[in-house]
């Protein structure tokens, strides 16, 4: 009786904080909902955040196949990063190449050196050149992986001749040349591919001489990939692509494995960008499922990092850069033929110095 009569005084208490409760609940849903929904969005350089620490990949990625280089048509011989912190301690590195071979870094007195990874090396060497095949950038990362995939591409090339004869491979390892050309005549939908990274190939069945379209005859690469852990581009949606197979379901899922990937997608952005605001607009989302995965992998390596906002004019700081230059004067830099980026802690500033001249932006945050 006691426990009905408090229930029956505090019927409204109860009932309002199970409202309130309820409330509050359904708005977190719906917020995260909300977020989850606009994560695919590209975030904003905000440079009233302080950065206290920046790496070598926050530094080149802007610049990297970005136009400020690309109409500069340069032929480097060095490329040289510097980063001078906010008391005014200067470090850099520096690497260099010949043609396509792999970058090594130059030598530097200790006390003053960036020690770059290999994959920074890469970083840099990426603005001076640009290999034939993605691949062989980043071979010391995908060697074994690629290995895998040949084996289980040559085992299904074996099942699918011995179902119907005529079976080739017609397409494995793409240079990014071949796949813009793919792009412009919309045989392909995404400006970069597995095929750059060495994890796709197209099967082609052939009936008197010619390259059949009956997707019944590639219809089992379907079981053949499931079989193996791979994807047939049989189920792609939106863009169907019957003699294709791929390491990965999609470039997020490759990007989970190999998140270094990242510099060669973060480039393309504003074409994935469009390509879901295109989707959207036509009530195709749901075709670009793929598309937004993948910006959203983008972010998660984006969000509260260092960022340069090209918008946004900033001050160069030109005591810093003569005494950079001066400095690396004594490794043989040749203000001629050289890329040099100056980051520089102190001011806030980021700067691109070749023989065009010297582009400067502002730090911040990515949000």
């Amino acid at each position: 009786m006691f426990l009905i009569a408090f229930l029956l005084r505090n019927f409204f208490k109860i009932f309002l904080t199970c409202i309130s409760l309820w409330a509050c609940n359904l708005i977190e849903r719906t917020n995260k909902l909300f977020q989850d929904e606009t994560t695919w969005r590209d975030f904003s350089c905000d440079t009233t955040r302080h950065i206290s620490e920046l790496s070598v990949q926050d530094v080149v990625q802007p610049f990297y196949l970005s136009d400020t280089l690309l109409k500069q048509n340069l032929q480097p011989r060095k490329v040289f990063v510097a980063i001078n912190d906010a008391q005014n301690k200067l470090n850099w590195a520096g690497v260099t190449a010949q043609n396509e071979e792999r970058p090594q870094s130059l030598n530097v007195s200790a006390n003053q050196a960036l020690r770059l990874t290999w994959q920074e090396q890469e970083y840099l060497w990426a603005l001076a050149t640009q290999p034939r095949y993605l691949f062989t950038r980043w071979e010391k990362l995908l060697a074994d992986e690629r290995a895998i995939f040949l084996s289980k591409r040559d085992s299904i090339h074996q099942i699918m001749r011995n179902l119907n004869g005529s079976v080739k491979i017609i397409s494995d390892l793409r240079s990014m040349a071949n796949q813009q050309k793919y792009l412009s005549k919309n045989k392909t939908a995404s400006p970069i591919s597995m095929h750059n990274f060495g994890f796709a190939a197209d099967f082609a069945v052939f009936r008197r001489n010619r390259i059949s379209n009956d997707l019944s005859l590639y219809r089992p690469l379907n079981e053949l990939t499931a079989s193996q852990g791979m994807t047939w581009g049989g189920n792609f949606v939106g863009f169907l692509d019957p003699g294709h197979i791929q390491m990965f379901k999609n470039g997020a899922e490759m990007l989970r494995k190999y998140p270094d990937l990242i510099f060669e997608f973060e480039p393309y952005r504003p074409q994935y960008n469009a390509w879901m605001n295109k989707m959207i607009g036509w009530g195709k989302e749901d075709k670009a499922n793929d598309t937004k995965e993948l910006l959203i992998e983008l972010n998660k390596y984006k969000k509260e990092k260092p960022c340069l906002c090209l918008t946004a004019k900033a001050v160069t700081p030109t005591t810093i850069i003569i005494n950079t230059q001066k400095q690396l004067s004594n490794y043989d830099y040749q203000t001629q033929t050289d890329i040099l980026l100056v980051a520089d802690l102190a001011s806030q500033t980021v700067s691109l110095v070749t023989l065009q001249g010297t582009i400067t932006y502002p730090l911040g945050k990515w949000k």
